[in-house]
């Protein structure tokens, strides 16, 4: 019983230990836009789309959203990311044929160094939403 509790307190304490608040050497940045197919060759920039950046090593994830010009820039832990896109109302926005594959929609962020990163929507894709009032008048 012992030996279980000693376990148990090994695998709670050793991840918290290993978790730092110094972010030196570890951060990346995202430049992100998202656009919209509207031809074969044409699109146009896709605003307030909300994109959903996952981990590969499984370990984290999170929001990001693009402004009224379909652009952001994000600060970002290095690793390796993949990408899907939503409407401010949460529902998954269709990707074009291009953005779906597996190499266009994840990359590797590497700490110090900036990254461009494109997600292209379908010609027919739905998103929308808006964002929630504060309360505040």
């Amino acid at each position: 019983m012992r030996a279980l509790g000693t376990m148990l307190l090994f695998f709670v304490l050793v991840p918290a230990l290993a978790q730092s608040d110094d972010l030196s050497g570890k951060v990346a940045f995202v430049n992100l836009t998202t656009v919209q197919r509207r031809g074969a060759d044409q699109g146009v920039f896709a605003p307030r789309v909300l994109v959903r950046f996952r981990s590969q090593s499984g370990n984290s994830q999170f929001l990001a959203m693009t402004d009224q010009y379909g652009t952001a820039t994000i600060p970002i832990e290095a690793g390796t990311y993949c990408a899907d896109a939503f409407g401010l109302d949460g529902h998954p926005a269709r990707l074009s044929s291009d953005s779906i594959k597996r190499f266009n929609r994840c990359f590797v962020a590497t700490p110090g160094k900036v990254i461009e990163f494109s997600l292209t929507l379908a010609a027919d894709a739905k998103y929308g939403g808006t964002i929630p009032s504060s309360g505040i008048n």
